[in-house]
């Protein structure tokens, strides 16, 4: 497992607000098909979601999933 990889899961956690939500509530499950370490998912179960969703919400809605639809 890489950096690479993590760096993609968190990138789609601020770009895509259904994968965002599904990797709080169950990060196990939305992480399922990436190759992880445990500690590496352990790392992103510890992700806060506050500052997540609040990066997200930062960030120009034309880069996101939902641009077009009118919220992240």
């Amino acid at each position: 497992m890489s950096q690479e990889v993590v760096q993609q899961i968190i990138g789609r956690a601020v770009t895509d607000a259904a994968f965002r939500q599904q990797l709080i509530d169950n990060a196990k499950e939305a992480c399922k098909g990436y190759d992880l370490t445990p500690e590496e998912l352990e790392a992103l179960e510890a992700l806060d979601a506050e500052s997540l969703k609040a990066f997200a919400g930062s960030l120009d809605v034309r880069i996101t999933k939902t641009a077009g639809k009118g919220f992240i």
